[in-house]
Formats: C-alpha cells, structure tokens, sequence
C-alpha cells in the first residue's frame, strides 16, 4: 500500500489509557505519551518523533509529516481485540500501577493497518472501564478513589463502569 487510507466511518477498537491530574481534574492520558485526551474533543494524532536535520545532521528537529506515516510508528493506537488491550494493561509496564483504564475507542480518518490493530489519525472514547484491582489482582483503589475516578470519567459522555478482576466482557 503506497498511502494510508481516509476512513469516513470510524473503526472500534480498545485501547489503555492512563488516569492523570489535567488542568485540576482527572482527565484521560495516552498510555505511553504525554497526550490528555480532553473531554468532547476528538484527539488529533501528531508525529513527536524528532529526526535529523538534513543541512545540520547535529540536530534533531521536530517530524514534518502528518500521522499516521507510514514509515512511522506516529497515530493514535487500537488493538482488535479485548484481548490484547488487556495484555498491554496487564504487561510489566502496567501490572502494579492503578492509574490506568481499558476501553473501546472511534478511530477515524487517516488509518494505517497493522497485524495488531490501527493507527489512526483522530479518535475517541466510546466506552471506558475502570479496573476495581492492579492487573496482579491487588485491590489498590479505596471505593472512594474509584467513584471518584468514575465521576471524573463521566465528563467524556460515554459509558463508564466498574471492571472486576474476573469480569469477561463482550467484544
């Protein structure tokens, strides 16, 4: 495929998100970047990947290419299954932490395809779950920090439950 193809309707997909302090509230956070995902706005992907300068090969500029590239790692990522984003939040990196979300995301416009999932060029939540317990199973949140987080997750207007250490939930 020489270009990356423009989808109208939005693909599903899940995806982790980490929970983090954003402007004074709890806010949605890419899992591996920097990037708040703000309330009732769509996330635009943008390429952070710094490259070499041509004309100074001494210094690293900022990536001039939209995302998602395809000869790039940039875009805001899904997974096609339950299954795997659960691997990604029960993996090393997230297994002992209790700031992170597993849920179901809209991505749409430019999409790259990848054996795993997508990358997309904007996207939003469409449904949010909120582990009771660290993927170890340790229960590290007091009823009040989850009901907290529940209200705080509410303002992106999409369902938001309780996800059990032994919940299935459909895909």
């Amino acid at each position: 495929m020489d270009t990356v193809p423009d989808y109208v309707e939005p693909l599903e997909a899940w995806r982790v998100w980490r929970v983090g302090m954003h402007d004074g509230r709890l806010a949605l956070f890419s899992a591996y970047a920097h990037a708040p995902w703000e309330p009732g706005v769509p996330l635009s992907a943008t390429c952070a990947k710094p490259h070499r300068s041509v004309r100074r090969p001494w210094r690293m500029e900022a990536s001039d290419h939209h995302a998602p590239d395809l000869g790039c790692s940039c875009g805001i990522y899904g997974v096609r299954s339950l299954a795997a984003a659960r691997w990604f939040l029960e993996s090393h990196a997230f297994a002992s932490r209790d700031d992170h979300v597993i849920g179901r995301v809209a991505l749409w416009g430019d999409v790259v395809v990848s054996q795993w999932g997508w990358r997309a060029s904007v996207a939003y939540p469409l449904e949010l779950f909120v582990p009771a317990a660290t993927p170890l199973g340790h229960w590290r949140r007091s009823r009040l920090e989850l009901d907290e987080t529940l209200d705080a997750l509410e303002t992106y207007r999409v369902p938001v439950d309780v996800l059990q250490p032994d919940a299935v939930l459909a895909a």
